[in-house]
C-alpha cells in the first residue's frame, strides 16, 4: 500500500520547489510493478511525451465496487504522478471516484510548477481514463440524470445593481480625451468594436511588462504565471456564459474564425446531399457565408427562416422550417443590423425535436445581456473579445463537450497534438485539440479582465441601461420626417438601431456626424443579403455600450437634425 494523500500533502508542504520535484521522482521509484500483460495499446493513455499504460482491478460490483489503479510509465516523474492518483483513488467506490475533486488535490500540491503542458495533458488523460473505468462499473444512472437536469436548469436572475453611467464612462480613457476641436467623442459604434476600460488596458500592459511567456510551454516562473492567468480566463468565461466545464471553452482569433471552424470541422464531414442548413437572412456574413460554402461543397441545401414585416423571426413558420432533413441551425442571438433578439431557447427546443445541431452567433448578445448555454441548450456558441470590452485578435468558441469530441480540428501544429508518428497523428482532448500553435496569450488574459469587469458592474444592469437608451433613441428618431427605422420595436431588440433618411446617403450623413464628434457606422454592416432583402444599399447604425449616456443620445439627435438641414435641399 502506498502513501496516503495526507502524507503526501505533509511532505510537499515542508519542501521547496526543487525538492518537491525530487520528491515526485522518489514517488515514481516506489511505484508497484505493472503486469507486463497489461502493456497493450488498449491500455495506452495518450496526451504526454512519455508512454503511459493504465488499467484497474475492480473488487465487487455495482455501487459497492472498489477500484485499485494499475498504471506505469517510462518517465519516472510521470510514475510519481501515477502514485498520487493511486493515493487519491485507490479503495474508493466507482461513485466516489466520479464525484471526487481530483483538481483540488492538484491545486494543493501546485503540480503546475512541476510538470510540462504535455504532461498536464497526459495527467488529464489518466484522470479521464480512471473516471471512464469507474463509470462502467457504477450503477448511478438516476443520480447522473438528476445532476444533468440540475445543471441545465435556468440560472436565477439576480436583481441588477444600481448602474452609474457616468462612473462607468470615466473608466474608459479614450472617451475622456477631447478631440482636436475640444469636443468629447460620442462613440456609438460598439456593435463593430467596443472601447476598453482602463483595467483591461492595464492588465495587458501588466502581462507584457511583468511576466510574459508562451503559454503551455514552460514550467519556469513566468510560464507558470502565464498558464495560471490563461486558464483562469478560460474558467471565468465558462462561468460567464453558463458552460458546465472550462474544457468546453476554445480560444480562437474571433467570431468569424470560430464559425468557420464549426462549419468546416463539425458540419462539413457530416452533411450530405438532401440535408438542410437552416439560417436567416439577418445573419452577419460570418454566420452566412461559411454555411453557404459548406452547402456548395456537400450538396446540402441552405434554407432561410422567414421574417415578419417588423424584422423578427416568424415563429408561425417554424413547423414547416424545421424538418427531419434539418441538420444544422445557424442563427444570431441578436441581429447586428436590425437589433432583433431571437428566441434561442425556442429554436433549441425545435432543434431537439428533429435532431439538429444549434450554432449561435453571440457576437452581439454576449456583451449586452446574460447568456447561459446550458439553460438555452446550445450546441455551439461563438463571440469576440473586442466586442466584449476586451482586446482584438481573440474570440471564444463554446462547444458542448460531446460536440467538441465529434468535431475535427482544421488547424494543425503544436499543443493540439497528443502523439505524432510518421504515419498518423493523435489529437489532444478538447480544448487543446483546437488550439494549435501559440495562442493570443495577452489577449486571452485581457479578455478575462474584461469579463471580470463586466461581472463587477453587472451585465443585467448594463442590459437595463442599454434598453433605456434604445427607447430614448427610438422615440427621438420617430419624430424625424421621412426617416425609416429597420427592425422591431424596442421591447424586441437590443441596443442597436439602424435607419435611413430619404434623400440622404448614409455615407454623407456619417461625414457630417463625424464633424460634430458623433461616431456611427454606415454601409451594409456585413449583412448584404439583409440589405438586399430590405431593398436598400446601406443604412446608418447606432449601437450602444455600457459607457453611453442619455446625453450621448441627445447629442446624436442634435447632430442628426443639423445634418438633415445641411444635406437636404
Amino acid at each position: 500500500m502506498g502513501l496516503s494523500l495526507e502524507e503526501i500533502f505533509e511532505e510537499f508542504a515542508d519542501l521547496d520547489r526543487e525538492d518537491q520535484s525530487k520528491y515526485l521522482l522518489e514517488l515514481g521509484d516506489g511505484l508497484p510493478d505493472f503486469p507486463s500483460a497489461l502493456r497493450t495499446d488498449s491500455n495506452r493513455v495518450y496526451g504526454c511525451q512519455s508512454q503511459v499504460w493504465l488499467s484497474a482491478d475492480v473488487a465487487g460490483s455495482g455501487e459497492t465496487a472498489r477500484l485499485r489503479i494499475l498504471a506505469d510509465s517510462d518517465s519516472n516523474i510521470v510514475r510519481g504522478l501515477i502514485a498520487i492518483l493511486q493515493s487519491a483513488y485507490d479503495g474508493l467506490t466507482a461513485a466516489e471516484i466520479l464525484t471526487f475533486d481530483i483538481q483540488a488535490v492538484f491545486r494543493q500540491l501546485n503540480l503546475q510548477q512541476h510538470i510540462s503542458p504535455q504532461r498536464r495533458n497526459g495527467l488529464r488523460g489518466m484522470v479521464e481514463r480512471i473516471q471512464s473505468i469507474a463509470g462502467r462499473h457504477a450503477v448511478i444512472a438516476s443520480a447522473l440524470a438528476a445532476e444533468n437536469v440540475s445543471q441545465s436548469a435556468p440560472l436565477p436572475i439576480c436583481p441588477a445593481p444600481r448602474f452609474d453611467a457616468l462612473h462607468v464612462r470615466r473608466q474608459f480613457p479614450v472617451l475622456n480625451r477631447p478631440l482636436g476641436d475640444g469636443l468629447f467623442p460620442v462613440y456609438l459604434d460598439s456593435g463593430a468594436s467596443a472601447q476598453k476600460p482602463a483595467c483591461v488596458i492595464a492588465k495587458e500592459r501588466e502581462v507584457e511588462e511583468q511576466y510574459y511567456a508562451n503559454a503551455h510551454r514552460g514550467t519556469y516562473q513566468f510560464g507558470v504565471r502565464i498558464d495560471e492567468e490563461f486558464e483562469s480566463a478560460r474558467q471565468l468565461i465558462a462561468d460567464f456564459i453558463g458552460a458546465q466545464s472550462a474544457h468546453e471553452i476554445v480560444f480562437t482569433a474571433g467570431t468569424t474564425v470560430g464559425l468557420n471552424m464549426i462549419a468546416s470541422g463539425w458540419a462539413a464531414p457530416r452533411l450530405q446531399p438532401g440535408d438542410e442548413i437552416l439560417t436567416t437572412v439577418m445573419e452577419h456574413h460570418a454566420n452566412f457565408v461559411p454555411w453557404q460554402q459548406v452547402a456548395i461543397r456537400t450538396g446540402a441545401q441552405l434554407k432561410l427562416m422567414p421574417l415578419t414585416p417588423d424584422g423578427r423571426l416568424d415563429a408561425t413558420a417554424f413547423d414547416t422550417a424545421f424538418t427531419e432533413r434539418t441538420k444544422v441551425v445557424a442563427v444570431t442571438a441578436m441581429s447586428n443590423m436590425l437589433g432583433t433578439i431571437n428566441p434561442i431557447r425556442e429554436i433549441a427546443r425545435r432543434c431537439r425535436r428533429v435532431g439538429a445541431c444549434l450554432v449561435v452567433d453571440g457576437a452581439q448578445s454576449v456583451p449586452h445581456f446574460p447568456t447561459s448555454v446550458a439553460a438555452d441548450d446550445i450546441d455551439f456558441l461563438v463571440f469576440s473579445g473586442h466586442k466584449t470590452y476586451g482586446p482584438t485578435g481573440v474570440g471564444v468558441l463554446y462547444g458542448r463537450r460531446s460536440r467538441l469530441e465529434e468535431m475535427e480540428p482544421v488547424i494543425f501544429g503544436g499543443h493540439m497534438i497528443s502523439e505524432v508518428t510518421i504515419d498518423r497523428s493523435v489529437w489532444s482532448s478538447p480544448p487543446a485539440k483546437f488550439e494549435a500553435g501559440t495562442m493570443p496569450i495577452v489577449q486571452v488574459i485581457g479578455l478575462g479582465a474584461a469579463i471580470r469587469w463586466l461581472q463587477q458592474i453587472g451585465l443585467a444592469a448594463v442590459h437595463q441601461h442599454e434598453e433605456e437608451l434604445t427607447r430614448q433613441l427610438y422615440a427621438g428618431l420617430r419624430e424625424i420626417p421621412d426617416l425609416q427605422i429597420f427592425g422591431p420595436a424596442p421591447e424586441h431588440r437590443g441596443g442597436i438601431i439602424s435607419f435611413r433618411m430619404a434623400g440622404i446617403h448614409p455615407e454623407d450623413l456619417a461625414a457630417i456626424l463625424d464633424v460634430h464628434g458623433v461616431f456611427t457606422r454606415h454601409g451594409h454592416h456585413c449583412t448584404m443579403p439583409l440589405h438586399n432583402y430590405l431593398n436598400i444599399s446601406g443604412s446608418t447604425r447606432v449601437s450602444f455600450g455600457a459607457y453611453n449616456t442619455s446625453e450621448d443620445v441627445q447629442a446624436f439627435l442634435r447632430a442628426l437634425h443639423k445634418a438633415r438641414q445641411q444635406l437636404l435641399p
